[in-house]
């Protein structure tokens, strides 16, 4: 399956607002090939300015997740999970999962999107939990200067 195209910059504030929000838990996933790191372990570098990366792993509970080559996966899988209690932007819901697995919790969402990944990796969100609301906020006012 292709890539979903970039969001626009209103369309990301918004997510990204929404999603830095404490109360939206949001956590980052990545599982990919182990043939994939080195270029995505790259591309992440430089939309977080060197930020942290966690160990990976090969548990699918963790938030990097290598798979070995001889699995059968084609591609990077950039996840992002979260917890939706206030009325979601627009956008949100349109790109929101409603596999037949998810919500695992109540309230809990999950967007399959790896260009929005990395768009939000250049507004300071991590793989892993997004806690540090210092960090998204001085990438956002870098990203959006004019908001």
């Amino acid at each position: 399956m292709p890539r979903k195209r970039p969001v626009g910059d209103d369309d990301l504030y918004a997510i990204a607002v929404y999603l830095s929000r404490p109360e939206a838990k949001t956590e980052i996933h990545a599982e990919l090939p182990e043939r994939h790191r080195a270029g995505f372990e790259k591309e992440y570098g430089k939309a977080t300015a060197g930020g942290p990366l966690p160990k990976p792993s090969r548990s699918a509970k963790d938030p990097y997740f290598i798979w070995p080559d001889s699995a059968n996966k084609q591609g990077r899988e950039l996840r992002i999970y979260f917890m939706s209690d206030a009325p979601e932007p627009p956008i949100i819901r349109s790109l929101t999962d409603r596999g037949k697995r998810w919500p695992v919790r109540p309230n809990q969402r999950r967007i399959n999107h790896s260009n929005l990944v990395m768009q939000l990796c250049e507004c300071g969100f991590v793989l892993g939990a997004n806690t540090d609301r210092d960090r998204i906020e001085q990438f956002m006012r870098k990203r959006f200067p004019v908001r």
